[in-house]
């Protein structure tokens, strides 16, 4: 019988050691570039429509499909992509002349043009298109197609905040002979490295290098995109050699992916804010309208403790909506919010009766957010608020709920800020007309905003920013939580693998380790 034990044991222990010698070999084998490139996403896509998304998901997949006229580079600096050289303004800064590359074609065979241009950005600035982000064209008045390599953009007013616009991916370039033929959303077409194969709704989208591209080709060939939403099924892949690459990556996750032979886990600077919203005009609790209410909210989230016990050293705790790493930012707005109090909370929600009033959190359902409602929730509760009823709501499912009217109190929210500026990070999430999910209404905000954006002067644009911001943070009307670092994990057979700031990769810039 203690043979037998042994033979067992010595079995198990051989078993285990070709499970971990398979995973080893298939994260360390060495790879061409033709070999498929698995790619593991934890929240899905909603489409391939890069004027109509605005999910990272979906910036993922046509950030490798489509291309702007500019990209920001690492340090901050607007590289020409579709455009040759940096657009000639005019003195008064109403007019922006930008040369254009020439000699691309769309992967339909469809010239890219001046009017190509022209077409893209009417459809940016029609309300009844649907874009994404109508605001990154609402300062283009007209649009004078000089010929086919040259376009002037006459604006309404010196927009600051141009370029930056021009290098977001929401105003990536669509061919106008696919877009009016086919749904984008289902069957991409642009200019970029990588061309659209086929797609599983909701399930993996497949792309091919385009042979025919204007520039340097990708060094990697094919590559599938699989949504795998529970993360530790989709580390799995990564064990078993399945997936080569996880764009995102949560820290409870970190030290398993270490322990994966072949795998690296990497990190990358990032310009995205995470945020406690707090809808002011809600109607699930009307006392959300009430700023001691809210300030009662913002003083009850211990924001540093949750960056210090479940974030460790992979994010920063901010008291800013403007992050660091985004124009706009001051160490002054540092202090503008309202820090951790649990006796000041306490004391309001007693003194006010507050303790069965039922606050709405809207939370969405991946592996970041999830622990992030918890934790919040626990802190709302220890402060005396008895009844926040938590909705654990997908992903895809958040990104359109969350702009419903009636349908929340709170909810949580992050903004990879693409183009580094704080009117691109305050204009959609806080103005009036532009912001569909916090509903904060105020005209005073909204003239700021504005103020921001209206000028080319620096000093004045990061003054108006600051003092917006400092409204946001004083209304309660949210509570900064961190200034995220990028963090990803990918197989040690590639090389120069990262996420930009605003959390997206460009597989063009990927390579195979010799």
């Amino acid at each position: 019988m203690k043979r037998t034990r042994t033979i067992v044991i010595a079995l198990v222990l051989i078993a285990l050691a070709l499970v971990a010698t398979s995973s080893a070999f298939a994260a360390n084998k060495k790879v061409t570039g033709d070999k498929m490139f698995n790619i593991a996403l934890t929240a899905a896509f909603t489409g391939f429509d890069p004027l109509r998304t605005n999910d990272q998901a979906s910036t993922y997949v046509n950030a490798q499909i489509y291309e702007t006229l500019y990209r920001i580079g690492p340090n901050g600096d607007y590289i020409p992509l579709l455009a040759v050289d940096l657009p000639e303004f005019s003195a008064d800064g109403k007019s922006a002349t930008v040369k254009l590359r020439k000699g691309v074609k769309f992967h339909d065979g469809t010239p890219f043009n001046a009017e190509a241009v022209k077409y893209t950005f009417a459809l940016i600035k029609n309300p009844k298109f649907g874009s994404a982000r109508a605001s990154l064209a609402a300062s283009i008045a007209s649009m004078d197609v000089i010929d086919d390599s040259t376009i002037r953009f006459n604006l309404s007013y010196p927009d600051g905040v141009l370029l930056a616009k021009f290098a977001h991916t929401n105003s990536a370039i669509v061919s106008p002979t696919a877009q009016a033929k086919q749904d984008l959303m289902v069957k991409p077409v642009g200019t970029g490295p990588y061309k659209f194969v086929s797609s599983i709704s909701g399930s993996n989208v497949v792309l091919t290098r385009n042979e025919q591209y204007w520039g340097k080709k990708p060094v990697i060939k094919n590559v599938t995109m699989t949504v795998i939403q529970d993360e530790s099924t989709a580390v799995a892949r990564m064990e078993t050699g399945e997936a080569d690459f996880m764009p995102e990556l949560t820290v409870p996750q970190i030290e398993r992916v270490k322990s994966i032979p072949g795998v690296t886990v990497g990190t990358s600077d990032s310009a995205r804010i995470t945020y406690v919203m707090l809808r002011p005009n809600s109607w699930v609790n009307p006392l959300m309208a009430k700023k001691e209410f809210r300030v009662a909210i913002a003083k009850a989230l211990d924001t540093k403790g949750y960056v210090e016990s479940i974030m460790e050293n992979y994010a920063t705790w901010s008291g800013s909506i403007i992050g660091p790493k985004v124009f706009g930012y001051t160490k002054e707005a540092e202090t503008y919010g309202y820090k951790f109090d649990l006796a000041a909370a306490k004391a309001a929600v007693k003194a006010n009766h507050w303790e069965n009033e039922k606050i709405k959190f809207l939370v969405p359902s991946t592996p970041q957010y999830s622990k992030m409602g918890e934790f919040f929730q626990a802190n709302l509760k220890e402060a005396g608020f008895n009844n926040v009823q938590i909705e654990s709501i997908d992903w895809s499912a958040w990104l359109t709920e969350s702009k419903t009217a009636n349908r929340f109190d709170l909810s949580l929210s992050g903004w990879a800020n693409v183009t580094r500026d704080g009117t691109e990070l305050l204009e959609p999430n806080w103005e009036s007309k532009v912001s569909a999910r916090t509903k904060v209404n105020s005209a005073a905000l909204d003239k700021l905003i504005y103020e921001g954006k209206t000028t080319t002067n620096k000093s004045v644009r990061i003054k108006k920013l600051e003092e917006a911001n400092k409204m946001i943070l004083q209304e309660a009307w949210a509570v900064p939580v961190y200034n995220a670092v990028n963090i990803f994990a990918y197989n040690d057979a590639y090389a120069n693998v990262t996420n930009d700031v605003s959390g997206t990769f460009y597989l063009c810039d990927f390579t195979v380790k010799q």
